[in-house]
């Protein structure tokens, strides 16, 4: 076990690494053994040089704290760690596995992904994304988000059925800081 302290947050271990982050499972405590588990993001050193990233991080928790629906992950809190000057984004840990590590468990199988699971989990996806797409704001200003990157790894399923939709870190929203720049694609190509 690690016991790092991000901000307000123990660090409990390392999830996963991407391309320009940490995932960590951290808690927030709290008196009486009170603790919060969330899913703790921090962008790699060599990522947070990379102005444009920085700047995709910040859209990501700006957009995503104010989404609120039960099958998109909830972003709790975006902060700068006093000692390292990192920034953090602590969101919604789900207990469960992307959908595609269950459709590579099911293809290492021989099997296919039960039709009623594949039914399920569209619909939820479809609904989060509903909401997404219909988003209005605190003023009643429409205001739709789109993921731009809706693929099997983005999809959480938990232990318990749910289905929510992850890492809306290149998602599309008015207002937002960064621009793609005609002719610029992001996201997964085979999901367009």
């Amino acid at each position: 076990p690690m016991h790092e302290r991000v901000g307000k947050y123990e660090v409990l271990t390392r999830i996963s690494t991407g391309g320009m982050a940490h995932l960590f499972l951290a808690f927030l405590p709290g008196p009486g053994g009170f603790r919060k588990f969330v899913a703790l993001k921090k962008i790699l050193p060599e990522a947070a040089s990379d102005e444009q990233f920085v700047e995709l991080f910040l859209d990501e928790a700006r957009i995503t704290a104010s989404l609120t629906h039960p099958n998109i992950a909830q972003v709790f809190d975006l902060g700068r760690d006093e000692r390292s000057d990192e920034l953090y984004l602590a969101m919604e840990f789900i207990g469960g596995q992307d959908l595609s590590t269950i459709m590579r468990a099911c293809a290492r199988q021989g099997r296919e992904l039960p039709i009623g699971i594949a039914c399920r989990v569209v619909r939820d996806l479809c609904l989060g994304l509903h909401a997404a797409h219909t988003f209005v704001d605190l003023a009643g200003q429409p205001m739709p988000v789109i993921h731009r990157d809706v693929s099997p790894k983005n999809v959480m399923v938990t232990y318990t059925g749910q289905v929510k939709v992850i890492d809306f870190g290149i998602a599309l929203a008015r207002g937002r800081l960064t621009q793609t720049q005609t002719g610029q694609v992001r996201g997964t190509l085979s999901y367009m």
